[in-house]
């Protein structure tokens, strides 16, 4: 059938939506394309969506509008034709096979196309793994793209938030909490949303809120299960159990998600090691930073890192210097004097830590699953320095500068109160006050 510029085959049906909404295989201007057909009746909500992809879609992360059509009946978006749904890529390894990218890269694309949206004011208001489609178009190889705004909302100017009546938006089993108890809704319902596809995604198609049945009641109650992960399972739990907090002021921004080191290529993750290793290298014992990095090390290093290693890697640290097995900060430095000397070590050393970065990274990190995160949490005292303001949003920075500041008030009313308490003394026992501790 043609209408306008764009024609579309009614036997080719790419998927059905609601209120009568179907999409079929189409062509506009000779590219093949996804004809969107949307009854009339909703002209003023098609007129927003295709409003809003026309703002929006020069990200490369969000789906590509063409052009609208119309006749007596339905109005018609022509779309970036795609070739599958997240959906589709986590319960289909057919579908996994054709599209050569890892799930970790796409939920950064994902992230990256739903984080433009926020940028440009827009709340999508319905994330679900079935609206993150999979394109091959264009020379970018496999790319996630962000679709379906028929929902979408842009916070107006001067605004925090959508007003109340924009009413309840989203799929049953993917709406934050605060949407389903009518409370007025911004940015952080699709971060809720987002937190729930990567744990689908990583946990192979498990929800964090549990089995359909229960699956509402439970996000209300803020009642989740994050043991499904396959992969990276620390850094993965810690990032989405923030996504998915029942407190919408709790989660953090998309640019906060995207700093986060679940989505660290190995040589980051090395480097960063080493700017640890490096700038508390000659800090005292008794220092905030290395206190914060040897707090709770047991969990992270087990009892004695040094029982963790293997018998080669083992034998050649003992050959330079001794190394405290109780210390996060020992084994960081461990870490980086090996890669700074790695072609010298002996070969089965070599052999045994693997090659620089990814099999370097991963003889630590699987040994010591808790080790990046625990140190970038540990870090965060550090967000603001200049070494580190690459691994730390805006967000993380602005917190712990308060931190910092609050310690430093603490600090100082600490030794008012030492001071008080020893002129107290002093004159108790009748003696004149000349001394002041500092």
């Amino acid at each position: 059938m043609k209408v306008g510029k764009l024609q579309y085959n009614p036997s080719e049906i790419l998927g059905r939506g609601c209120e009568g909404t179907v999409v079929y295989r189409g062509k506009f201007d000779g590219r093949d394309v996804a004809v969107k057909r949307v009854v009339s009746e909703f002209v003023r909500l098609v007129d927003r969506e295709a409003d809003l992809l026309r703002e929006s879609d020069t990200h490369p992360n969000v789906i590509r509008y063409f052009c609208m059509e119309s006749d007596s009946q339905f109005r018609y978006l022509a779309l970036e034709l795609c070739v599958a749904s997240l959906n589709d890529y986590v319960i289909e390894e057919a579908v996994r096979e054709k599209v050569p990218i890892s799930s970790t890269e796409l939920l950064r694309q994902a992230t990256e196309g739903l984080a433009h949206l926020h940028i440009m004011q827009i709340v999508h208001r319905d994330m679900k793994p079935q609206n993150v489609l999979l394109s091959t178009a264009g020379t970018r190889g496999v790319r996630a793209v962000i679709s379906d705004f028929g929902l979408c909302k842009r916070v107006q100017p001067g605004r925090q938030s959508l007003s109340k009546r924009s009413g309840l938006a989203g799929t049953d089993g993917w709406i934050a909490p605060e949407a389903l108890i009518s409370e007025s809704t911004s940015f952080p319902v699709d971060v809720f949303s987002l937190g729930c596809i990567f744990y689908y995604v990583l946990s192979d198609g498990d929800h964090p809120f549990g089995d359909s049945l229960h699956r509402q009641t439970n996000i209300i109650n803020g009642e989740y299960v994050l043991r499904g992960i396959k992969r990276d399972i620390p850094v993965a739990v810690s990032l989405i159990e923030s996504m998915i907090q029942k407190a919408p002021n709790a989660r953090p921004s998309l640019q906060c998600v995207l700093s986060h080191p679940f989505f660290w290529e190995p040589e980051r993750r090395l480097q960063f090691f080493g700017d640890v290793s490096d700038r508390i290298e000659k800090e005292e014992d008794t220092s905030t930073v290395v206190r914060r990095l040897e707090r709770n090390a047991r969990a992270v290093v087990g009892g004695n890192w040094r029982n963790n290693i293997c018998d080669a890697l083992a034998a050649d640290l003992r050959k330079f210097r001794t190394y405290k097995g109780h210390s996060v900060r020992d084994l960081l430095r461990a870490m980086r004097n090996k890669k700074h000397h790695y072609r010298e070590l002996p070969e089965d050393v070599r052999d045994s830590l693997g090659h620089i970065p990814d099999q370097f990274v991963y003889y630590f990190t699987s040994r010591f699953p808790l080790l990046l995160l625990h140190t970038y949490e540990a870090m965060e005292w550090c967000a603001d320095e200049g070494l580190f303001r690459s691994y730390y949003p805006d967000e993380v920075r602005l917190r712990m500068k308060k931190e910092v500041e609050n310690d430093e008030l603490q600090r100082k009313e600490n030794s008012k109160n030492i001071e008080s308490e020893w002129i107290r003394g002093q004159s108790a026992k009748g003696k004149s006050p000349t001394k002041t501790v500092a």
